[in-house]
């Protein structure tokens, strides 16, 4: 669950393509907000996305936030 705090502004399907290998990997942009500080930008593979994750990678970036 997401800290008070924070509030997602929106979730974005960004693709990457590999020139080399010619594969294409799934990236999810997630941008948000730490109280009045942001936006800021996450960016989680789609293949292992679950709201869990998101939600402990943004509550980590939020800590570092306020503590600065």
């Amino acid at each position: 669950m997401l800290d008070q705090d924070i509030r997602i502004v929106s979730i974005n399907e960004d693709n990457l393509f590999d020139p080399d290998t010619g594969d294409r990997k799934a990236i999810l942009r997630v941008t948000f907000k730490v109280g009045s500080h942001g936006p800021f930008v996450e960016r989680l593979p789609k293949a292992t996305y679950t709201a869990d994750v998101r939600d402990d990678k943004l509550n980590m970036f939020a800590r570092e936030v306020r503590t600065t």
